[in-house]
């Protein structure tokens, strides 16, 4: 069934709820950057796909809600790509949807839920203590998926996680996490962005926290979790970590969103399809519209023109 998420537009007050399969979870970047004039049009065709349903937390893979009456545009994902791809994607929406509050749902599902005014707690699952393997060290063959900093008299400790660790939710560990980080090799630097971070001063007991992945409740959990400890939510500032601990982190780079642009651009022209364009190249578009090969049919419904894809590629790339 491949990546599965939830869309939501909301008109005159009312909401609409939308289920989506087949691997949706990667698509939100290129379904959603034309603007809300051909995402309406195109949502306004997957009838099938209105369940009234929430998915749950584990199962969710992205949401997206379009609150046409406030001109809101509310998303969150789990597969957008990494730190720099998200940056430009939320560059591309602010021009595409120009004149609308685009907005990133933090914890997930539940801020698309809380927004409605429904109940957020609707959609969790209970979570187990995480299990905390022996931890040796970030192998720097792997991918940086979270990183922890810890405050000392001597300076800051960096300590990397990779997708399988990270996965585990160690952030839930309370205070053992700290004990369990100190039993492996800290990192002597660090040269790229991951997709969270959390800064812990066991001093002060005090804690900072960013995210691009979901937290699915950790900030209303970490009073029970982290007892006596004050936690500070920084978005997705992840600079905020770097200037605490600028000898290890120095090596950070910039964020550039001008190759997510150019990634994004050619993803919306290769898999947004218009009808004259595939014509063109010799493709049988009412075979593909009959057959509807990764749900083209909604898609050529929609009839997105050459110029207006021209103009939302020029948009993307602030031309």
């Amino acid at each position: 069934m491949g990546s599965r998420v939830n869309y939501v537009v909301i008109r005159d007050g009312s909401h609409t709820l939308y289920f989506h399969g087949g691997g949706a979870g990667d698509s939100l970047d290129y379904l959603f950057v034309p603007g809300p004039d051909v995402v309406l049009r195109w949502l306004a065709q997957l009838g099938e796909h209105v369940t009234g349903e929430w998915l749950t937390d584990p199962l969710c893979a992205g949401g997206v809600l379009i609150d046409t009456d406030r001109r809101v545009l509310l998303l969150f994902a789990d597969l957008l790509g990494d730190y720099a791809y998200r940056a430009a994607v939320l560059d591309a929406f602010r021009r595409t949807w120009s004149g609308w509050e685009i907005r990133w749902a933090y914890d997930g599902l539940a801020d698309l839920i809380a927004f409605t005014g429904g109940d957020p707690t609707a959609v969790r699952v209970p979570h187990d203590a995480p299990r905390l393997p022996h931890y040796a060290g970030h192998d720097p063959e792997l991918p940086l998926a979270a990183l922890v900093t810890v405050a000392g008299e001597q300076g800051c400790r960096a300590y990397g996680l990779s997708p399988d660790l990270a996965g585990e939710q160690p952030f839930r560990a309370g205070p053992a996490l700290v004990d369990w980080l100190a039993a492996g090799e800290p990192l002597e630097w660090c040269d790229e962005i991951p997709g969270a971070g959390l800064h812990l001063d066991p001093a002060k007991r005090t804690a900072g926290l960013w995210s691009i992945r979901p937290l699915r409740g950790l900030r209303d959990d970490w009073p029970a979790l982290w007892p006596g400890w004050t936690l500070d939510f920084w978005g997705d500032a992840h600079t905020r970590q770097v200037a605490l601990c600028p000898d290890v982190l120095d090596e950070v780079p910039p964020v550039l969103v001008e190759p997510g642009l150019r990634e994004l651009a050619r993803r919306l022209v290769d898999l947004w399809p218009v009808r004259s364009a595939l014509a063109e190249a010799g493709l049988d578009v009412d075979q593909l519209y009959v057959r509807d090969v990764g749900g083209m049919r909604a898609m050529l419904d929609v009839g997105l023109t050459a110029d207006e894809l021209a103009r939302t590629v020029d948009a993307v790339m602030g031309r």
